[in-house]
């Protein structure tokens, strides 16, 4: 029973003043003695021999106490000291040290964690000279009261400090080079950090020291930002403690009021569930593009990759890997994992406090090991309990809500490109020597088993988790506002869902766009409304709503009803991990030097950033209660009000230890009560009831979305919509084959997938970002080109050279049709023909894949002479292919001419003969014979005689006369001479001429 309190426990008695003023004397001498000692609260870490050396520190007994430094705020004075040496900065000013945060206990504050604050790290000499009596110390700013001073604390080159524990001496003197290590501890409330109440506070480690030729100076300082949940059991808060009355029931209660929740008699503040978050975070999985462009799909050619960089990402230890590995510990547990999980005990009852657990440092697990499903607590060390203990906890019911809780809030944001590229890399694939060649030299890749893995577990995963689909390749929607091609839209925003539920065997969420700029304009709202999606997540700091703000968070901006969220956490997430980025979008104020950060504080803000809205209600801040005097911060409702929509960076690269960090303070946020699990599915579905107006603009100090440096040209523009129509075009003519596995839309798809792979968002906007970005973008398209161009070409006809010679006028022109292409094609003639040379139409043909085809082509000549015909082939769609040929026909028709002297001729023919039939039947000599004599018998005999009979006849001078007696029956002798005149007379009216006449005709 604390003292002052009445024996009857009953009337509430405060302490009397002296004895106030008496602990207060005490808890200063105390503090004073625990800074002498040097702080035995957290050891001091292990020295680094060697001082004045790189990698150097002094050894513990050079230190002086804290006594003996000067205790002056040199925050406000020239950081940098003398200007005249040392590495420069970017602003002009000189750097001379660096400093490194090795460890921050608690990384979240709760009633179970310790009382104080330890940081630890390392502070090296970065500049060209020595310094002198180098000295830290722990200071705090006010607490985070927007999302914006999440990245404006930290970005601030000097922190405003509300509160600063003493200078510790850590080196008398630090060479360059040189290095030594602190430890800095300090009381959470009184005497130390003076922290009243929940929110996020920065914290700022400050090294002043002396460089040679200067004056005592800041020159090194590291800010990163505390998580405050609850506040553990603290004396002096107890000391005000007032007890109920006997009409309260509850002396306990965790709601709070308008300032709070108040105090236990103890002195811990619980954490405040009067108006918890609305959680929902998105765990992106994406990767740059790394198919090479312009080859083509269906297994027509092999998968050509242009590096091997996604394979390392896959195995083990690789960004992706680590990504997929710290789910886990979502999914029910299969396997005993090693866990240190105190049960903590309640102020009253001894049962678990609801806010005990909190996010610690995970230690280091065997790749491909699943983290352990409750991290360490916070203000645990990274050790880890007995597995028997492990293993009994995760099989607690305590335990399976909180993973259940957070595997309802978390949603898998998958890139249907990385589905896809890992899906052919599982069936193997090669490296392309040149990626602007679809036709260059490859390498064998080595990640086809690391692939197959990868998207085994993600399966798996998947199966037990919310998945939704982002833009195909992270497609920008200004440059698809650009482009304007309506088949290129619907690729990059209706299609993800469904490859995404092909390749997963899931159902995804559907009917929302995340964009990966992380916001939209009303260039943007335009391509999804033509796109028929209505709903879309956006930064707050890209809308304002026409009246207050929405405690949903969630606005109707014409046709689309948009989620917001706060760009701040984006960033703060983005900087975590091996690759840290910034949001292209991110204003100047809140741009933070991350290289002068360590792994660690850049963790620490992360996370702090993850609780910020949970632990940042919309009211005043609690009034500290040793003081009595009240928080003048006010937190209004922000534009995404009570809904805590989280989205990190598409091309984040979380680390295990980051992951669990991020896991195990959402855990805490949940089971505490500050905030409440919200699936992705109910606001979707709650978002078609948003109804307060906002209005989208600019962000602060940034072009909108749609007027970005990342936007594509409209050069670029036109050329990606003629080739997504081009490849539309192939594709309607291309007939699907049973001896190809291909489909005419898997064989062109990828095409229009590298068009989308161009217009790909930026993660980061720096020099050589731009300038990588804008070589991408023309590879991708001119081999797009190259391909399409080289794929009309492959559909040709045979050119059969010289004069075409047609048999007649009527004879059919005979050519051969070639298809290189791996699918067949309707093709049809496009003729250009002279009108003497009418050429039938013989309509669409289906040419054969990879074979030819011969095509008579029914002809009509006019005219003999040669016609020159020029013949082309296009396809179904009207789009040419290959190169037209030019051929001579020449033909053996002669024209009309010919026709009409056959006619006439015809007809005299027929009239002759009409003629002749008419006088022989009527009986009558044919006029026409009247000229010729009349046959005598000797002209009839021989012309009855037969051709033997003639033949022989003509062999022999005396003619058939002589044996005509031997062959004429009846005939006894010769003739008598009177019957024929003598041999040496001639008739006086026969001529020598009739002789001979007639002598031919007997031979004949």
């Amino acid at each position: 029973m604390p003292d002052g309190v009445g024996t009857q426990g009953r009337v509430p008695v405060r302490v009397s003043a002296v004895l106030e003023a008496v602990l207060t004397l005490v808890a200063v001498l105390t503090l004073v003695l625990l800074s002498s000692a040097g702080a035995p609260a957290l050891a001091e870490p292990s020295p680094i021999p060697g001082t004045g050396s790189p990698g150097s520190t002094p050894a513990p007994e050079s230190r002086p106490p804290t006594s003996e430094i000067p205790d002056i705020d040199t925050s406000r004075s020239n950081r940098s000291g003398d200007r005249s040496g040392g590495p420069a900065k970017s602003d002009g000013a000189t750097v001379f040290a660096r400093v490194d945060i090795g460890s921050i206990t608690p990384t979240l504050v709760t009633t179970a964690g310790p009382a104080t604050v330890s940081v630890s790290g390392v502070v090296r000499n970065t500049g060209d000279r020595p310094l002198r009596t180098v000295a830290v110390r722990l200071e705090r700013g006010d607490r985070v009261t927007d999302a914006a001073g999440l990245r404006t604390a930290p970005a601030a080159d000097v922190l405003p400090v509300s509160v600063a524990g003493p200078f510790r001496q850590v080196a008398t003197a630090l060479q360059p080079g040189g290095q030594t290590g602190f430890s800095l501890t300090l009381p959470l409330s009184r005497g130390g950090l003076e922290i009243a109440a929940a929110g996020v506070y920065p914290i700022t480690v400050n090294v002043n020291a002396t460089p040679d030729y200067g004056a005592a100076a800041r020159v090194a300082d590291s800010t990163t930002l505390l998580p405050v949940l609850s506040l553990p059991p603290d004396e002096a808060r107890a000391e005000q403690y007032v007890y109920p009355d006997a009409g309260d029931t509850d002396e306990d209660t965790d709601g709070g009021d308008a300032e709070g929740p108040t105090p236990r008699f103890d002195g811990s503040i619980p954490a405040d569930r009067s108006n918890p978050s609305r959680m929902t975070m998105l765990w992106p999985l994406a990767a740059p593009p790394q198919l090479a462009p312009g080859t083509l799909g269906g297994r027509t050619e092999p998968v050509r990759l242009i590096s091997d960089d996604l394979a390392a990402s896959l195995a083990p230890g690789g960004r992706l890997y680590r990504s997929l590995d710290a789910l886990h510990s979502l999914v029910p547990v299969r396997t005993p994992s090693v866990v240190n999980t105190p049960t903590p005990t309640g102020p009253t009852t001894g049962a678990p406090g609801p806010d005990a657990a909190g996010p610690g440092t995970s230690g280091s697990r065997t790749p491909g090991q699943p983290p352990s499903a409750t991290p360490s607590p916070p203000g645990s060390t990274e050790s880890t309990g007995p597995e028997s203990t492990a293993a009994t906890q995760q099989n607690t019911p305590d335990h399976k809500a909180s993973r259940a809780a957070l595997r309802k809030s978390v949603c898998l944001a998958v890139d249907p490109d990385l589905l896809v590229t890992v899906r052919v890399m599982s069936t193997g694939y090669v490296i392309s020597r040149d990626p602007s060649s679809p036709t260059s030299e490859t390498t064998p890749g080595e990640g086809t088993a690391v692939a197959a893995q990868w998207l085994a577990t993600l399966k798996q995963l998947a199966g037990e988790l919310c998945v939704v689909a982002l833009p195909f390749a992270s497609a920008d929607l200004g440059s698809l506002a650009r482009v304007d091609n309506a088949g290129l839209t619907a690729a990059a925003l209706t299609s993800p869902a469904d490859i995404v539920d092909s390749i997963l065997g899931v159902k995804s969420v559907r009917g929302i766009a995340i964009p990966a700029i992380g916001a939209i304009d009303d260039a943007g709202a335009g391509v999804l409304k033509s796109a028929t999606v209505t709903k879309a997540v956006s930064s707050a700091a890209t809308l304002t709503p026409d009246r207050d703000p929405d405690p949903s968070g969630r606005y109707q901006v014409g046709d689309i009803r948009v989620q917001t969220t706060d760009a701040p956490v984006t960033a703060a997430l983005g900087a975590m991990g091996t690759a840290p980025t910034t949001p292209v979008l991110t204003p100047s104020s809140q741009l933070v030097d991350l290289d002068r950060e360590s792994a660690v504080s850049r963790r620490q803000s992360a996370t702090a950033a993850l609780a910020f809205a949970a632990l940042t209600l919309p009211h005043s801040g609690a009034a500290t209660t040793d003081q009595q005097v009240t928080d003048p911060q006010v937190t209004q409702l922000p534009v995404s009000g009570r809904s805590q929509f989280i989205v990190p960076p598409i091309y984040w690269s979380p680390t295990e230890a980051d992951a669990d960090a991020l896991l195990t303070t959402a855990t805490a946020l949940l089971d505490a009560g500050a905030a409440t699990p919200e699936g992705l599915h109910a606001v979707v579905t709650e978002l078609d009831t948003a109804r307060r107006i906002g209005r989208l603009h600019a962000p602060q100090g940034k072009p909108s979305p749609s007027r970005g440096w990342w936007v594509v040209s409209h050069a670029q523009a036109a050329a990606i919509s003629a080739h997504t129509d081009l490849s539309l075009q192939l594709q309607a003519s291309l007939v699907r084959s049973a001896d190809v596995e291909a489909t005419p839309e898997r064989y062109l798809a990828p095409l229009r997938e590298d068009l989308l792979r161009s217009l790909r968002s930026p993660d980061h906007d720096t020099a050589s970002e731009r300038t990588a970005l804008g070589a991408h973008r023309d590879r991708w398209v001119s081999a797009v080109n190259s391909t399409l161009t080289r794929m009309r070409g492959s559909v040709t006809m045979l050119d059969p050279g010289g004069r075409y010679t047609l048999a007649s006028e009527r004879s059919p022109i005979l050519l051969v049709v070639r298809n290189d292409l791996a699918l067949p094609i309707r093709v049809l003639l496009k003729i250009d023909a002279p009108a003497e040379l009418n050429i039938g139409d013989v309509g669409a043909m289906e040419i054969p894949a990879r074979g030819t085809r011969q095509i008579q082509l029914p002809a009509n000549a006019d005219s003999s002479e040669a016609t020159s015909v020029s013949i082309g082939l296009t396809t179904a769609t009207g789009l040419a292919l290959g190169q037209p040929i030019t051929i001579s026909v020449h033909s053996n028709a002669y024209g009309k001419p010919l026709f009409y002297t056959t006619i006439v001729a015809a007809v005299l023919l027929v009239a002759l003969v009409a003629r002749r039939l008419w006088h022989r039947f009527r009986g009558q000599p044919d006029p026409a014979d009247a000229d010729r004599p009349e046959a005598d018998d000797h002209d009839r005999e021989l012309a009855a005689s037969t051709y033997e009979f003639r033949r022989e006849s003509s062999e022999h001078t005396g003619g058939p006369d002589q044996y005509r007696q031997d062959d004429t029956p009846g005939r006894a002798g010769p003739e008598p001479p009177g019957d024929r005149p003598p041999e040496d007379e001639t008739p006086e009216d026969q001529t020598p001429e009739d002789q001979t006449s007639e002598d031919r005709g007997d031979d004949a």
